[in-house]
C-alpha cells in the first residue's frame, strides 16, 4: 500500500477498520501443518494485539482488513503502528455489545442482529514518522515474526541491525577514502576493505549482514538514503507511477449505517458513476470446513465431535451455495458494506479487470485452488447506479443470504441469550467512567460484587529477578513493584488485593496472573495505577459466541464461480 497523501509524525490513517476474532482455530480445524499449510493461517494476529481480544476466548487470532492485511512489513521502514488501543470497540455507536439493559452503550433488547458482526470495528492506525507522498506504508509484524519463517523468507534484518549497517559503513568510507586514494582511488584496495568487512560482519551476525549491500559500487547509495531504504528502494514511488499501475482504495469510508441493526456501513467518499469500480479488493481463498465450530464430546469409550456453528468470518466471506470454495475480501472498508435489497443495492461484484489479477487461475482445478498459498485473485466491486458523495454503498448478499436471515428474524428469540445477566453495565460501561473511579477489592466484591461476565486485567511486565514474597504458600512466586507498560501482550488477569490513597490518586496491590490457568505463574504486584487496570469480559461471554447469532455467507452470482469450482452441486442434486 502506497500513499498519494502526506501524513505527519503521529497523524491517524483515515480508514478504521474491522477486526474479525477467530475463536480457537487450532482447536476447529486441525488441518494446516508445515507440510499443509493453508493461505488463512498467514494473514492473522495475535489476538492480544490489534483487536485486543486475547481475554474474549481461550486462543484467539484477529484478522484485520485494510493496513492489518494488505500493508507489508519492514522492520527498517515501520511508519504506522496501532493507535487508541482502547477504543476498538463499537462503543461510539452502540451496535452489538452486551444486551444489558440500563446500559446506555448496549443494544435494543431483542436485537436479532446481535452477534451477527464483529464488535471490533474501529481498529486505528497512525504514523510514527512523518510519512511523503507516493511512499510506501510498513507496519511491524515483530521481529520473531521473520525468525519463525527464515527458512522460507530468508535472512531478515530489523531496524537495529540497519542503524548499525549504517554506522559501519561510514567507517569503512573514511577508511577507504584515508587508504586507498579515495573512493575511486586503488579501487582493489577498496574491494578489498570491503570483503574483509563483510566476512567480519557475518561472522558477528548474519542478520546485520544481510542489512549490507552486496557490492561496494553500491555503498555511497547506501549512506545517502540508509540501508533500510536502500534494501527497498521501490518503496518510494511517483504519484505518476502510482496512479498508472496502482488501484485507488479511498473510494468508500465508514459511518453508521442508515439500515437498522446493521451497525456500520461504507459510504462514498465522492460522486461515482454506474459502471465505476468503486474498490478493487484482493481476497483470500479458503475451504467452508475451515470455519466450522466444534463441541468434543467424550463418552468414555471415544470422542465425538458435534457440529455447533460457524466462525464469526463466515459472515464476511462471499461463496456460492454450490461450491466449497469461499473468499476473503480485505481491502480497506469493503467489509463494511452492507446487504441492501434487490432493488436498494448500488453495487456487484465482479473479477476485477486489474492486471494483478490472475484470470488464468480460474481455469485451474478447485483443489489447485484450495492448495494456493499466495493471493492472486481480486474483486471488483463495481457500481450499478449512480452513487451520490456521502451515500451508503449496498451490496444485494443474494437469495440464499436473506432466506437465511428472514429465517432467523423468524425464530429469533432471547432464550437464545439467557446466559446473560440483564440491567447491568457492560465492560465499555466501566471502562469510560472516568480513570478516577476507584476499583473494588476481592474483600468489597463479596458484598458488592462486579457482573459475573466481567473481570479486571492488570497491565504488568514481570521482572526477571524479583524477590520472594512471605505470600509465597499461597502460589504467589514474588513480590514485585509495578513498572510502567502499556504493551498490549503484557495485559494479564489480575485480583485487586487491597488499595490506598496517595495524593490524590490511588494505588493498588494486585496478585496477577501469568500463562494458562493450569500453570499459572502468580505475582504479588505493589503500587498499580488506577490507569493500568482494566475490565475485560470474561471468556466465551461476548454476543459474537453466543449460539443462536447469525451466521451466513454472503452469496456470489452463478456466473461468477466457474462451473467446475461447483463441486457441492452433484451434493446437492443427489439430496
Amino acid at each position: 500500500m502506497y500513499t498519494t497523501i502526506p501524513y505527519a509524525r503521529g497523524e491517524k490513517f483515515p480508514f478504521p477498520e474491522i477486526g474479525v476474532l477467530l475463536q480457537d482455530p487450532l482447536s476447529h480445524y486441525k488441518n494446516p501443518t508445515p507440510e499443509n499449510p493453508k493461505l488463512l493461517t498467514q494473514y492473522p494476529w495475535a489476538a492480544q494485539v490489534l483487536t485486543l481480544g486475547g481475554h474474549e476466548v481461550a486462543y484467539g487470532e484477529s484478522l484485520v482488513p485494510g493496513l492489518g492485511m494488505l500493508a507489508n512489513s519492514h522492520l527498517g521502514l515501520v511508519n504506522l503502528h496501532h493507535a487508541d488501543l482502547w477504543k476498538v470497540q463499537s462503543w461510539l455507536d452502540g451496535t452489538d455489545t452486551i444486551a444489558v439493559e440500563g446500559s446506555k452503550h448496549s443494544t435494543i433488547d431483542g436485537d436479532v442482529g446481535r452477534g451477527a458482526s464483529s464488535w471490533h470495528s474501529r481498529v486505528r492506525f497512525e504514523s510514527t514518522s512523518p510519512i511523503q507522498i507516493g511512499e510506501e506504508l510498513f507496519v511491524s509484524y515483530g521481529d520473531e515474526w521473520f525468525v519463525a519463517r527464515e527458512k522460507a523468507l530468508g535472512v531478515i534484518p530489523n531496524e537495529k541491525h540497519f542503524e548499525e549497517a549504517n554506522e559501519w559503513l561510514e567507517e569503512f568510507k573514511e577508511d577507504a577514502i584515508e587508504h586507498c586514494q579515495g573512493w575511486e582511488g586503488d579501487v582493489k584496495c577498496r574491494d578489498k576493505q570491503y570483503e574483509v568487512m563483510l566476512k567480519e560482519v557475518l561472522e558477528k551476525d548474519r542478520r546485520l549482514r544481510a542489512a549490507f549491500p552486496d557490492n561496494v559500487e553500491d555503498v555511497p547509495d547506501a549512506i545517502a538514503i540508509g540501508t533500510a531504504r536502500f534494501s527497498a528502494r521501490s518503496s518510494l514511488q511517483s504519484v505518476e507511477f502510482l496512479q498508472e499501475n496502482g488501484a485507488c482504495l479511498d473510494n468508500i469510508i465508514v459511518g453508521t449505517s442508515t439500515i437498522p441493526q446493521a451497525g456500520q456501513g461504507a459510504f462514498a467518499s465522492r460522486t461515482i458513476r454506474k459502471g465505476t469500480t468503486i474498490t478493487t479488493a484482493p481476497v483470500i481463498t479458503l475451504e467452508r470446513e475451515q470455519l466450522l465450530l466444534w463441541d468434543t464430546i467424550d463418552d468414555g469409550n471415544e470422542t465425538h465431535f458435534n457440529h455447533v456453528g460457524h466462525q464469526l468470518l463466515l459472515n464476511y466471506c462471499y461463496g456460492h451455495e454450490e461450491s466449497s470454495l469461499i473468499f476473503f475480501p480485505y481491502s480497506p472498508s469493503v467489509n463494511f458494506i452492507n446487504h441492501g435489497i434487490a432493488d436498494e443495492a448500488n453495487a456487484e461484484i465482479r473479477w476485477s479487470t486489474f492486471p494483478y489479477h490472475k484470470s488464468e487461475w480460474l481455469n485451474g482445478t478447485l483443489q489447485e485452488a484450495k492448495d494456493r498459498t499466495s493471493t492472486g485473485l481480486l474483486f471488483d466491486i463495481v457500481a450499478t447506479k449512480n452513487i451520490r458523495r456521502g451515500e451508503e454503498v449496498l451490496l444485494y448478499y443474494g437469495h440464499d443470504w436473506e432466506e437465511k436471515w428472514n429465517q432467523h428474524v423468524q425464530g429469533w428469540g432471547m432464550a437464545n441469550f439467557t446466559h446473560y445477566n440483564h440491567g447491568i453495565p457492560t465492560t465499555t460501561d466501566y471502562n469510560h467512567a472516568g480513570k478516577d473511579e476507584q476499583v473494588r477489592t476481592h474483600e468489597e466484591q463479596k458484598t458488592n460484587p462486579y457482573p459475573e461476565h466481567i473481570m479486571t486485567k492488570c497491565h504488568f511486565d514481570p521482572p526477571e529477578n524479583c524477590g520472594p514474597s512471605k505470600e509465597s504458600h499461597d502460589g504467589i512466586k514474588c513480590r514485585s513493584r509495578w513498572v510502567l507498560t502499556f504493551q498490549e501482550l503484557e495485559l494479564h488477569p489480575c485480583i485487586i488485593q487491597s488499595r490506598q490513597s496517595f495524593e490524590g490518586m490511588d494505588w493498588y496491590n494486585a496478585t496477577v496472573e501469568i500463562g494458562g490457568s493450569a500453570n499459572a505463574t502468580r505475582y504479588l504486584v505493589e503500587y498499580v495505577p488506577r490507569y493500568a487496570i482494566k475490565f475485560v469480559d470474561r471468556p466465551y461471554t461476548r454476543d459474537q459466541y453466543a449460539k443462536g447469532a447469525f451466521r451466513q455467507l454472503i452469496g456470489l452470482g452463478d456466473d461468477l464461480l466457474p462451473d467446475h469450482w461447483k463441486d457441492l452441486r452433484k451434493k446437492k442434486d443427489e439430496a
